[in-house]
């Protein structure tokens, strides 16, 4: 089955169709639960937090009508529900009221947990576009967080190697991460951190 356009997956949308619903649930899903995690430290709940939000954006297809519109909504949706989870967290078990107001004193956490959403999706996205052992390498160093050393000895290969495969992946992924960083900043970091030997 062909793959729908922007244009066609918001008319599917509006118009009450499964395909249109199933092409933004499938796409926004995994950054959504990504964000909702940064505040409802509770998996079940982040879920059940993007269900309802998907449900209310459902009821109110007919308004939307840009996909930037629909992730606005959603993320404003989900932030506003994970602020009242920890309220209501707050009134049952006291010491969570500091975490709650630490997280819901400015807009300023939401729309740089937006950012580091989005900027860590995309980095996921290119990544899996990396051949196969570069791939290999740069999970091990960038999300899982392994040393070049732990993953010279992982994956049986020399610490060279790894810093080869380093280079190369950070020589194609530049070019893809650049256009996507948000307000023109700089692309998340890929040279440091717990990368080295």
């Amino acid at each position: 089955m062909p793959q729908l356009t922007n244009i066609d997956s918001i008319i599917a949308f509006k118009q009450g169709r499964e395909k249109g619903f199933n092409h933004f649930f499938n796409s926004l899903y995994k950054p959504l639960y990504f964000f909702a995690t940064r505040y409802v430290k509770d998996s079940a709940a982040a879920e059940d937090i993007i269900t309802d939000s998907f449900i209310k954006l459902w009821d109110k297809r007919e308004i939307f009508e840009t996909e930037q519109g629909i992730k606005a909504y959603l993320y404003k949706t989900v932030y506003n529900a994970s602020i009242r989870w920890l309220q209501n967290q707050q009134r049952k078990i006291f010491h969570i009221s500091s975490y709650t107001k630490q997280n819901d004193a400015t807009e300023q956490p939401f729309l740089n947990n937006i950012i580091k959403t989005e900027t860590i999706n995309n980095l996921h996205l290119a990544i899996a576009h990396l051949p196969n052992q570069c791939k290999k390498v740069f999970t091990k160093l960038f999300i899982e967080g392994k040393s070049v050393s732990e993953t010279a000895q992982e994956m049986n290969l020399t610490i060279s190697t790894i810093k080869n495969q380093k280079a190369r992946g950070i020589k194609l992924l530049k070019p893809k991460l650049l256009p996507l960083s948000p307000a023109g900043g700089a692309c998340p970091d890929l040279s440091g951190g717990s990368t080295s030997s």
